[in-house]
């Protein structure tokens, strides 16, 4: 285990992360510690080390503390006692409180580990579960059973679930939120340059890991039917597979649009970590989800830099686009659907501007960290 900083060793909460790459839960981890210099001060993050990301680095870049932990799987049996014995002794030595699981690996840990060192347990849900407890994937299973005293939802629908799967134990939804991010006028525009889209150009983009459930094929499908009939608009999906997921899905891409005869109006960027610049440089931002998002925090990052959005109608995006004067809902997995949408928003200019800048009045209004900062402490406050 790397040794803990010098400093105060008091910590009320430990939050207990498994991977070092980031997706959708490590965002909410980084933009909340980043909003809040009391989490910084009574938080302490616990990795697993899991990946090849760099999370840890960007959480102490903030100024959080990070703990490292040998990495096990948890069909590693033998391996499992000494990863429990170092979680046991940094939640003993810092006289833990409230033991955080960030998704359903670090939940399994931290409900256990909770116990063990006399703390109380809180899950962060980024899920939307099978109320029929078997449908759930094992591991998830396991997440679901596992000693908890409160559930806390990114979302309404994330929270509907919790009550049938387990109704001993509270739950609530909260809304992380997401920082502000000014982009220059000039970062925007070396963006859109990047991305192949000149000034009369109408640009579309769509923002998240490479994987099947993502949608990114109905957004290739939905392009080159637009492509086809305005021959000024490009298209950029940007993302890589995180976590290992479905690699073979990216090359599936890439080889239809080929067949599309997409070619160089569509351009693949894999992972990256500028996605903000990127959003500021796209008219309009899609966000193309087959099943239910449970959130979605592509959407409320896209709308609070103003840009148009269109997402799939369930699960998180559908609270947080509560009309269509913020944003558009549209059915999932239906090329044709999102294909008119998008042909709609490249003939009507004032749409774009008027949905841009009403959704970034929703954003900063009701979907700010510091709000889910201050929410988060309130509830973790409540187990104490």
């Amino acid at each position: 285990m790397t040794p803990p900083p010098s400093g105060p060793a008091g910590r009320d909460f430990l939050f207990v992360q498994s991977t070092t790459e980031v997706g959708g839960a490590e965002t909410v981890l980084l933009n909340l510690f980043e909003a809040s210099a009391e989490l910084r001060a009574r938080g302490v993050v616990a990795t697993l080390g899991f990946g090849s990301g760099d999370l840890p680095q960007r959480l102490r870049a903030l100024g959080a503390e990070v703990v490292e932990i040998p990495r096990v799987r948890l069909r590693e049996a033998m391996r499992l006692p000494r990863t429990f014995s170092a979680l046991r002794t940094l939640a003993r030595s810092r006289g833990v409180r409230v033991v955080v699981g960030n998704g359903a690996h670090p939940q399994v840990f931290g409900g256990l580990i909770a116990r063990l060192s006399g703390a109380r347990s809180a899950f962060l849900v980024h899920m939307i579960y099978q109320t029929q407890l078997w449908k759930n994937d094992p591991r998830d299973v396991l997440a679901l059973l596992g000693p908890c005293d409160l559930m806390l939802a990114v979302s309404r629908a994330a929270q509907a679930p919790l009550g049938a799967l387990r109704p001993t134990v509270r739950n609530q939804s909260f809304y992380a939120g997401t920082p502000h991010r000014e982009v220059a006028a000039a970062d925007a525009l070396a963006a859109r340059h990047e991305l192949g889209a000149g000034p009369d150009d109408i640009l579309f983009g769509v923002f998240g890991r490479l994987q099947r459930w993502k949608g990114q094929d109905v957004f290739v499908e939905a392009a080159a039917e637009v492509a086809r009939a305005r021959p000024r608009t490009r298209f950029a999906i940007v993302g890589g597979s995180v976590f290992g997921l479905e690699p073979e899905f990216f090359t599936g891409l890439e080889r239809r649009a080929k067949e599309l005869g997409l070619g160089e109006r569509i351009r693949f960027t894999g992972f990256r970590t500028d996605a903000a610049r990127l959003m500021a440089g796209c008219d309009v931002v899609c966000h193309t989800t087959r099943v239910a998002e449970p959130f979605g925090m592509v959407v409320i990052e896209a709308m609070d830099l103003g840009r148009p959005v269109v997402a799939t109608r369930g699960g998180g995006p559908s609270e947080v686009i509560s009309s269509d004067e913020i944003g558009i809902l549209v059915p999932p997995d239906d090329v044709g659907a999102l294909a008119r949408t998008m042909l709609d928003l490249v003939d009507d200019p004032d749409r774009r501007q008027r949905l841009g800048r009403r959704g970034a009045e929703r954003v900063r209004a009701d979907f700010t960290t510091n709000a889910g900062a201050a929410s988060l402490l309130q509830h973790l406050e409540s187990l104490m």
